[in-house]
């Protein structure tokens, strides 16, 4: 059976937890110069015949400080279209695969001389797959999404670079007993020739204002090819199927995909798919219209649903219910 699990960035789990930054000079230390080698510069191989070249990234993380959390090395094949994300940090540390055209993904730990100790893979339905391409046009892809606001551009080192903003609730904690909602705020910059991102900084909410919690730098570079890189065959990992994570951990993306509550109640008959297409639309047009920091999630969906009550796209009732998903 072809084997496969999604991968998850460990540094973007640190950057965002419970899930993806440095200003010329760590915001917090000035001192801190993130070495970034050029995308375009990067890239350029494929004018030079070497578009068989292994596409490859390291991203490093640090704390508001400028203490270095760690960093993630990638590579991208190409032509398979294979992936390989290798985290390191103290004490050990974890590769993600993602293969056979997004089929099949792995998750593996190891310890801190890089011996395997634990993985899982799984095979995925063609339906369920990861999103598959080569590495940096996915990169770029990811920041070419609605989702994240253009905030316009700034100009360093001479170079101009394109600034994209998102905003996201992070559900801290350790348990459902003390489980929080902290607002973060990522900001990415963006190289505008290749649309990759060239640094980043995320932020938190404390005590009302946005305080700097990670910073990343991105270098870009290409490699020789190698596919023992991607071999996972002996690793004796897990092995499940997409269908088997799906009934264990009903509530896991499996493919990349994020489960969509909404969709649940079009399945269940409490709302109909023009009615969600609403609902979208609101959000949407909320979100757009920008939201007033002073008031609660609760309240902010509220009003972004007003409207299609007022007109009787939706009940109030049916309202509720949605702002219920996301309590």
């Amino acid at each position: 059976m072809i084997k496969t699990i999604i991968a998850a960035s460990v540094m973007t789990t640190v950057a965002l937890a419970p899930t993806n930054t440095l200003v010329t000079g760590n915001s917090a230390d000035q001192s801190i110069k993130p070495a970034v080698f050029s995308a375009v510069a990067a890239d350029s191989a494929e004018s030079e015949n070497n578009s068989l070249l292994l596409q490859y990234v390291k991203k490093s993380g640090y704390d508001a400080n400028g203490n270095s959390l760690g960093y993630e090395e990638t590579w991208g094949d190409p032509l398979t279209y294979n992936q390989r994300t290798d985290a390191h940090f103290e004490g050990g540390g974890m590769s993600f695969y993602a293969l056979y055209n997004g089929t099949t993904s792995a998750k593996v730990v190891k310890d801190e001389k890089g011996n395997v100790t634990d993985g899982i893979v799984v095979t995925a339905a063609p339906e369920d797959s990861a999103p598959s391409g080569p590495l940096y046009e996915l990169m770029a892809k990811e920041y070419q999404k609605s989702e994240w606001e253009n905030a316009g551009t700034v100009t360093e080192d001479g170079k101009k670079l394109k600034k994209v903003m998102i905003d996201r609730i992070s559900h801290e904690g350790t348990s459902a007993d003390n489980m929080k909602k902290v607002k973060v705020r990522e900001t990415v910059y963006l190289e505008a020739a290749t649309g990759l991102p060239v640094k980043s900084e995320v932020h938190e909410e404390k005590n009302g204002a946005m305080v700097l919690r990670n910073t990343f730098t991105y270098e870009y570079d290409r490699k020789d090819r190698d596919q023992e890189l991607f071999d996972i065959s002996d690793m004796n990992l897990k092995d499940y199927t997409s269908e088997e994570v799906k009934t264990n951990n009903p509530h896991l993306p499996i493919g990349g995909k994020l489960p969509n509550p909404m969709a649940d109640l079009v399945s269940e008959g409490t709302i109909t798919e023009a009615q969600l297409t609403a609902i979208d639309t609101a959000l949407g047009q909320a979100k757009q219209n920008g939201f007033d920091e002073n008031k609660s999630d609760e309240e902010r969906l509220k009003e972004a649903l007003a409207g299609i009550v007022a007109d009787g796209t939706i009940t109030q009732e049916k309202a509720d219910i949605v702002v219920n998903l996301f309590k």
